[in-house]
């Protein structure tokens, strides 16, 4: 072999070596370039919105968002970590985490200490439920003088007597306790010793399935956004997450995974939701 030749074999194998190199640095680049953001999940399941499979993997309409989500913005990396629910949420606060999702409710103590998402994902549908003998019960404006089944004196379901309370001269008797039985307040219903129960539909629908009381869906009193729940510092992540949820709004997938879970388009109005009310009754 020549001089000459073996120069020019010496040159081409540099540059194929520093080219598998760049390419090797910008695959790199490119992964490190991600953004990892720490992701909450709540340890009490909550079918259909967060629940797990057989092979104890989060399942449900909150995780089939996230993976749209994921897909919406690649220059994210979304890491997940399971937690209960009042620890992940100071978690948020102190930026151990960046985000969480388990169908928050918006409340006025909590919108102080965190960034809500502005494009709900989803609605929680707070209804009534009745007696079935009873046809007089389908709103909050049909409670005052009725008695409602005992509730906890917290939480979004709390917070939405309370501010009604707070707007309307016809008052709402709120009976607290601590820790109800949900699986007893329905069974009250049931017996006509207490006029109705409000609770969410996801809540209705696992205990009617267990306990079958006579009870129906009186009425949906309202539609109740679904959030993401931020640290404060995190408003570019909680901008980009809003336009991408606006996007997956437009393009109907939003819609489609409701109908997967619900049966219904919880985006449709409340009116219209109303008149499909059956389709959320345990059968």
């Amino acid at each position: 072999m020549t001089f000459k030749r073996s120069c020019y074999l010496a040159i081409l194998l540099l540059l194929i070596l520093t080219t598998a190199a760049c390419g090797k640095d910008s695959n790199s680049q490119n992964s490190s370039s991600k953004q990892e953001v720490k992701v909450a999940l709540s340890a009490e399941v909550n079918p259909p919105y967060l629940y797990t499979n057989k092979k104890n993997e989060f399942v449900g309409l909150d995780m089939d968002y996230m993976k749209l989500l994921e897909k919406k913005l690649p220059q994210y990396d979304f890491k997940y970590e399971v937690g209960e629910e009042e620890s992940n949420l100071v978690g948020i606060g102190s930026g151990k985490f960046d985000m969480g999702i388990n169908w928050f409710f918006k409340t006025p103590e909590r919108e102080k200490q965190f960034l809500y998402q502005d494009e709900p994902y989803s609605y929680a549908l707070p209804l009534l439920v009745v007696n079935k003998d009873n046809n007089n019960i389908h709103s909050l404006d049909d409670l005052p003088g009725k008695r409602l089944t005992p509730m906890a004196p917290s939480g979004g379901l709390f917070s939405i007597l309370t501010q009604y309370n707070k707007s309307h001269q016809k008052q709402i008797d709120i009976d607290t306790i601590q820790e109800p039985s949900n699986g007893d307040n329905l069974k009250m219903v049931s017996q006509q010793r207490r006029d109705a129960m409000f609770l969410n539909w996801n809540t209705y629908k696992a205990i009617q399935e267990q306990i079958n009381a006579n009870v129906k869906i009186g009425g949906i009193v309202k539609k109740e956004p679904l959030h993401i729940v931020y640290n404060k510092k995190q408003q570019k992540l909680h901008d980009d997450i809003d336009q991408a949820t606006k996007e997956l709004k437009r393009e109907g997938k939003l819609q489609a995974l409701s109908k997967k879970y619900f049966d219904l388009n919880v985006f449709d109005s409340l009116n219209e939701i109303n008149e499909d009310k059956d389709k959320l009754e345990v059968q």
